[in-house]
């Protein structure tokens, strides 16, 4: 049977780079846990979970392929994660 690739469908080496770099960002992670940055530890790694789930977003669930209207609605799901998380951190910093 005749299979056609899907229009967002991913190459063997993307799929590698990508799983790569979702490695490396976890070594990141766990590199940051043993640094005494202060305050600054909680925001690396916020940043990096934000950039491994945009990874996880745009590749492995082919938002880059998909939809505008698919994209719009994962997107407005990311922003107000964002902002649950910022709130969520402005009430952990305004406690003594």
């Amino acid at each position: 049977m005749n299979q056609q690739r899907h229009a967002g469908s991913l190459s063997l080496r993307a799929h590698f780079g990508v799983w790569v770099a979702l490695l490396a960002l976890l070594l990141l992670t766990l590199g940051s846990a043993y640094l005494r940055l202060g305050w600054a530890n909680g925001a690396i790694n916020v940043a990096i979970a934000a950039i491994k789930a945009l990874l996880v977003m745009l590749f492995f669930m082919r938002l880059r392929a998909s939809r505008p209207v698919l994209r719009l609605a994962a997107g407005a799901g990311f922003v107000w994660l964002l902002i649950l998380g910022g709130l969520a951190l402005a009430d952990f910093l305004s406690r003594g």
